[in-house]
């Protein structure tokens, strides 16, 4: 008779594989990474991979889920702020809050490695547009709501707000992988200059 293994020790696994194929695709790279890098750095078979996952393309599904879930968090709390535009400063300074931590650099790199696999692979693009969708379309409703409350004048548009506070981030991001170093309360302070400087 074959053991029941608990759902909690299945998605622990499925993590403890995540995790690997983190490491080995920021070292890698996404095309020169192989299941059996990953596996080896599990320290689990190449057949216990394909329990989870049937390609390196479901394993970035994945990882997104995973980075959706900390998106999530992050967003759940920044909408219980009293003032939107609060929010947004939230969100903006989480981005600078993660760039700090020391186990950041393989989500940084493996980040890069999946925006370039994006422009050529359709898989990946999928779930990529959908997290930056989802991460769009919530920092967007609390631009609307702080335009709506008066601390974004009318002259500017909710959506280039939040591309422009987008654009930052991931610049920010290729700074950390390019090994740029800037003190995070800066970082922060020109967050908050920049929200104050979309008031009427």
């Amino acid at each position: 008779m074959t053991p029941k293994v608990s759902t909690e020790y299945m998605r622990a696994r499925r993590n403890e594989i995540l995790v690997a194929a983190t490491t080995v695709f920021s070292e890698k790279g996404f095309h020169a990474a192989t299941l059996d890098d990953i596996a080896t750095e599990a320290e689990i078979s190449k057949g216990s991979i394909y329990v989870h996952f049937d390609s390196k393309e479901a394993m970035i599904d994945g990882l997104s889920q995973l980075w959706q879930t900390t998106d999530d968090e992050v967003f759940d709390a920044a909408e219980k702020e009293p003032r939107a535009i609060d929010g947004l400063a939230y969100v903006a300074k989480g981005i600078i809050r993660r760039m700090q931590r020391k186990d950041f650099n393989d989500s940084v790199r493996l980040g890069l490695f999946i925006w370039a696999e994006v422009l050529i692979n359709p898989a990946v693009q999928k779930s990529q547009a959908k997290l930056a969708g989802e991460w769009l379309r919530r920092m967007h409703g609390l631009a609307v709501r702080a335009q709506e409350a008066g601390d974004i004048g009318p002259r500017y548009d909710p959506a280039a707000v939040v591309l422009f506070l987008g654009s930052v981030g991931q610049g920010l991001l290729i700074g950390v992988a390019w090994n740029y170093k800037s003190d995070q309360s800066n970082l922060e302070r020109l967050v908050d200059s920049f929200l104050a400087g979309l008031r009427p």
